[in-house]
């Protein structure tokens, strides 16, 4: 079997309220092309997902988020939730995190919301971005341009207005943006 991501750690940032559904779509893709998926959070423990409609499912945190370094990992996928995208712009460290991924190359999958912790890392000059519109004018004052796409590919940054927006399609796009940076850091090496 194919699993061109074989032995590569992916890193998903949450803390309590991220979409359940960004995460466990992902999930599902993620095992069969070969990588390990961790998830990052605040504290160690529990992690609780939102749902839609109200609390959804806990997750076992794998790794603290104040003692995490990018250098440990492959590539990073941030799901969107207000509530958890607000706990992590409380903390320094989340933008050494994010910062740390877009600055060394890695691939950055931002999930709806997840685009403000880019604005918060201020790592988005020059870049394209999707945005929803409560985010257009903090995009556009970190310097990124908002294009009208349901997701937009720059460089080795993945934004996704939302996982609505792109439908059934959602796993497929982030694992074949996945799959084709990793291809992209293969060939440099």
């Amino acid at each position: 079997m194919n699993k061109p991501l074989f032995g590569e750690k992916l890193a998903v940032l949450v803390a309590n309220g991220f979409c359940e559904s960004n995460l466990t779509s992902i999930q599902k893709v993620i095992r069969p092309l070969g990588a390990t998926m961790r998830i990052v959070s605040m504290n160690g423990g529990i992690v609780n997902s939102w749902n839609g409609k109200g609390w959804g499912l806990n997750f076992a945190a794998d790794d603290i988020l104040s003692a995490a370094l990018t250098v440990d990992f492959s590539m990073l996928v941030i799901p969107g939730g207000r509530r958890s995208i607000d706990k992590l712009k409380l903390t320094a460290h989340t933008k050494r995190f994010v910062g740390g991924f877009i600055d060394s190359d890695k691939p950055v999958v931002a999930v709806s919301e997840a685009l403000d912790l880019l604005v918060f890392a201020q790592r988005l000059d020059g870049r394209r971005v999707s945005s929803s519109e409560s985010l257009v004018s903090a995009v556009k004052k970190a310097g990124a341009s908002c294009v009208d796409a349901s997701h937009v590919v720059d460089r080795n940054l993945l934004t996704i207005l939302s996982q609505e927006a792109v439908g059934d399609d959602y796993s497929q796009i982030v694992s074949d943006f996945l799959i084709a940076q990793y291809s992209l850091v293969e060939e440099a090496a």
